[in-house]
């Protein structure tokens, strides 16, 4: 016999979760590394600056779902306990709801990309190898929608084994197939954008079968109209937070785009997208402890979300002061030397946003999770204007590195107050004082050495040992752990030989 849906249940180990989340996410980076070289080989930098700009433009129109993907994981999360009925009742509301938005978005991007194309210098070159590809790019946007929402329903039940496992033929899909669809009929935008439509389709399908099997879809319950205010009052907020993050994190290339051209484009885009790859790490963890946190009492949430802190803070400045050096020859054997001298600035200055970015997330998922999705909203609105006045000095001072100097400032600002808002513990603040120093010195260094010269090399040591030693300080019993770890691989390697 099946126990009620209303019977509380176990849950999943938060490490387990953690852990299919970064194999889930690792897999796109891997994928990328491997193409990204193919990319600016066979289709060239400016395509490839011009196919970061429609991303881009793609992903912040992203905003118009109204927030119904995360409002749907938040409601299921916390109906985990409910009848079945219930929550199947959210989703295919929230399915609806979102179909319907998401042919809104393809309209008004469709109209949008015709209106913003001639405030890039694209050239009449590719302008006209773009133009044809707009349908496509608009397509994108209602299946965008419900990948959303299906992803999200599966998040909200924590079933993120399966999302793990389905991720692998996805992030292939969307890598291999523009590279094929250029390989056999030319590396023109038109066929390039096309091939980013198929794996969109198919990804559609693919979570529908799974949310189907899995969720389980049993068709005991439709969508409900009361329903509607409750999933867009949580939503609208994430809405707001996701137009105003989108206007952050897009401006600076728009900017770079219109002043320089598409080729300083992707001399910004490749050592930025390869620095907030660290964001992978409160990616995973937030989307962890999003569905656990909105499950929980405050109280219990705030403990939670403060150790989280603590621990990710001790984990992640040794890697940014590691990254921050390993940044230049990275990029020189990555995409090569000439490449790697225009742009390994902007990497490195990156990472020092992204660092303090990285910690904002936790506080901002804790803030979400607990019906607090307003705050994190209001901060990136306020912080909007004053973003873009100094970000548009910075550029036509310093060029590309000025545009990542003002990416780094803003999210300086944005981490310290969302921490304080968020209110998780007093000790974290004070905590981040010594790392924030490690970084800034870190920083310094490589901005002033010669890279891999011996004054480069012991300054690279040096900082990510002293890192490391803070970092066993803060958390001894995550030190403990990976040394133990250590310990025991050693000696098993020893009983092998």
């Amino acid at each position: 016999m099946h126990a009620p849906d209303h019977i509380m249940t176990a849950k999943p180990s938060l490490t387990r979760n953690a852990t299919l989340n970064f194999i889930s996410s690792i897999l796109p980076i891997c994928v990328a590394l491997v193409t990204t070289p193919i990319y600016l080989h066979y289709i060239g930098t400016a395509r490839y600056g011009v196919l970061a700009i429609v991303w881009m433009i793609q992903g912040y129109f992203g905003f118009l779902d109204m927030g119904l993907s995360a409002a749907t994981a938040n409601r299921i999360a916390q109906l985990t306990n409910a009848q079945h009925s219930e929550r199947e009742a959210v989703l295919w509301t929230a399915l609806i709801l979102n179909i319907a938005l998401g042919l809104v978005c393809g309209i008004v991007l469709y109209i949008a990309m015709h209106l913003l194309l001639p405030y890039f210098n694209l050239g009449p070159k590719l302008q006209a190898e773009l133009l044809p590809a707009l349908p496509y790019v608009a397509s994108l946007m209602p299946l965008s929608n419900l990948i959303g929402v299906l992803t999200g329903a599966l998040s909200g039940r924590e079933r993120f084994g399966v999302l793990t496992l389905v991720q692998l033929p996805i992030t292939l899909m969307y890598q291999l197939s523009p590279l094929a669809a250029a390989f056999f009929f030319g590396p023109s935008l038109r066929y390039v954008v096309f091939g980013t439509l198929v794996p969109s389709v198919c990804t559609v399908l693919l979570y529908a079968l799974v949310v189907w099997r899995v969720f389980p879809l049993r068709f005991t319950s439709g969508p409900r109209p009361d329903l509607i205010s409750k999933l867009f009052s949580y939503g609208a907020w994430m809405s707001a937070q996701n137009l105003t993050a989108a206007l952050h994190e897009t401006a600076d290339r728009i900017m770079i785009g219109h002043a320089l051209g598409p080729q300083a484009v992707a001399y910004y885009q490749v050592p930025f997208n390869l620095a907030v790859r660290v964001r992978l790490l409160p990616n995973v963890i937030s989307r962890t402890l999003f569905p656990r946190l909105s499950s929980l009492e405050a109280t219990h949430a705030t403990s939670l979300s403060a150790i989280t802190v603590r621990g990710f803070a001790a984990v992640l400045t040794p890697m940014i002061v590691f990254g921050m050096f390993l940044m230049h020859p990275f990029l020189s054997l990555w995409v090569g030397q000439e490449f790697a001298a225009r742009s390994v600035s902007v990497g490195e200055t990156i990472l020092v946003g992204a660092w303090f970015n990285c910690l904002a997330l936790i506080a901002g998922c804790h803030l979400q999770a607990i019906g607090r999705p307003g705050v994190p909203a209001r901060l990136l609105v306020y912080e909007l204007v004053p973003f873009l006045a100094f970000l548009w000095w910075a550029m036509h001072t310093f060029g590309v590195l000025g545009a990542a100097l003002a990416w780094s400032a803003r999210c300086v600002v944005d981490g310290v107050l969302i921490f304080h808002a968020a209110r998780l513990d007093t000790r974290p603040l004070r905590m981040l004082a010594a790392p924030t120093l490690i970084i800034g010195v870190a920083y310094v260094g490589t901005l002033t050495l010669t890279p891999l010269t011996w004054p480069s090399i012991a300054m690279w040591i040096g900082a990510t040992g002293v890192a490391l030693a803070w970092a066993a300080h803060a958390e001894p019993l995550l030190s403990a752990r990976v040394l133990g770890l250590f310990a025991s691989m050693r000696s098993r390697w020893v009983q092998s030989h």
